[in-house]
């Protein structure tokens, strides 16, 4: 047996650690679920055999027996997340993907300190969110029914004609009714994301990250599309769950690839005062936005990224103890040695403390 740390999330240090007797059934295996804490962040853990999880191997290379450990398990992961969410809310929770592990307390807290950035930034960017899932299905039948008794110039004696119309007509029909869902959804949530089709009937399935004071409006337009399209689609509604679909963490990246990395796409020289940071955002973002490029496929994907690298560079220069908004002329370092020394902190021990004492009532 070779046990290691599983991890289910991390959640904001900030607040208070809920109380995790409260769900007596642990974590997988029924292992005790714990705190690991570094600085203002944690990440909950459990001990698990690394070897009846077999991350390295696909799905379908595991033997049976590990197969139905591989689905207990991760529907143990998705309950405690679900068990986090419920206790923290949507203010500072973060599920990592499923499976990923470490050797000891230690070393999560390693993996903390350096993937800092990028989970607080993260936790920052996903803070008072949910994600809700819509997915719609159609009778493809009735649906070509419907297109011919509206359409009958579309029959034709030549049968192979036909079905390519009517296929086609049913392709418009379908893109028109995606756009109907979205169209109603969307200007309710912070973004979306698309998943797999699962059947051949399903037409939509798509995550929305939803802040949680607009989840009675996003319920509502859900109703009143499904009640306008009722004719058409059948709809499932699943949520409010933790933001699974909205979270890419690079855990091998350290802070300072990531810092450099965002510092480089904002343009920044190798020490810029908060002013110049936000000057410099600014620009790019205006010049960048789609608006301002109608004809470019790409400007959508540069705003994006230039808004998550000045995320990054924001999250950074709110780390260091000299940080202060009004101070706008001071200039930050973004050297490696500046970056890396600055997760080095004096109170480290003070939040240690506090995740033993939090421990202790687990």
């Amino acid at each position: 047996m070779k046990l290691k740390r599983f991890i289910y999330a991390t959640i904001d240090n900030r607040s208070e650690i809920p109380n995790l007797t409260e769900y007596p059934a642990g974590g997988i295996n029924a292992a005790p679920l714990e705190v690991v804490c570094y600085r203002d962040i944690a990440a909950v853990v459990s001990a698990i055999d690394i070897d009846q999880l077999a991350p390295h191997l696909p799905l379908g290379a595991l033997t049976e027996q590990q197969q139905e450990n591989y689905k207990a398990y991760l529907l143990k992961y998705q309950q405690v997340n679900s068990f986090l969410f419920e206790k923290i809310g949507s203010d500072g929770m973060l599920p990592l993907k499923f499976g990923f592990t470490a050797s000891s307390n230690e070393a999560v807290e390693k993996v903390l300190e350096q993937a800092y950035i990028h989970l607080r930034t993260c936790l920052d960017r996903l803070q008072g969110t949910m994600e809700l899932v819509i997915q719609a299905s159609w009778e493809l039948p009735k649906i070509l029914q419907d297109i011919v008794k509206n359409n009958p110039d579309l029959a034709s004696a030549d049968a192979v004609q036909t079905g390519k119309l009517l296929f086609e007509a049913a392709e418009v029909k379908k893109r028109k009714l995606i756009a109907a869902i979205h169209g109603k959804l969307s200007p309710l949530s912070k973004d979306y994301l698309d998943a797999p089709l699962k059947t051949e009937a399903m037409i939509f399935n798509r995550s929305y990250l939803v802040e949680k004071k607009q989840e009675p409006l996003f319920d509502d337009a859900v109703d009143a599309i499904a009640t306008e399209l009722e004719d058409y689609l059948s709809f499932r509604y699943i949520g409010p769950l933790p933001v699974y679909s909205f979270v890419n963490i690079e855990l091998n990246q350290g802070n300072f690839s990531m810092v450099d990395k965002s510092r480089k796409l904002l343009q920044l020289p190798e020490k810029a005062s908060w002013e110049t940071i936000k000057a410099a955002y600014r620009q790019l973002l205006l010049a960048n936005h789609p608006d301002r490029n109608p004809d470019d496929p790409k400007a959508a994907q540069r705003t994006k990224d230039i808004v998550e690298a000045y995320e990054i560079v924001s999250a950074y220069c709110h780390s260091l103890p000299e940080f202060r908004e009004s101070l706008t002329l001071n200039e930050y370092s973004f050297a490696r040695e500046a970056v890396e020394q600055s997760f080095i902190v004096d109170n480290k021990g003070a939040v240690l403390a506090r995740a033993g004492k939090s421990e202790s009532a687990v």
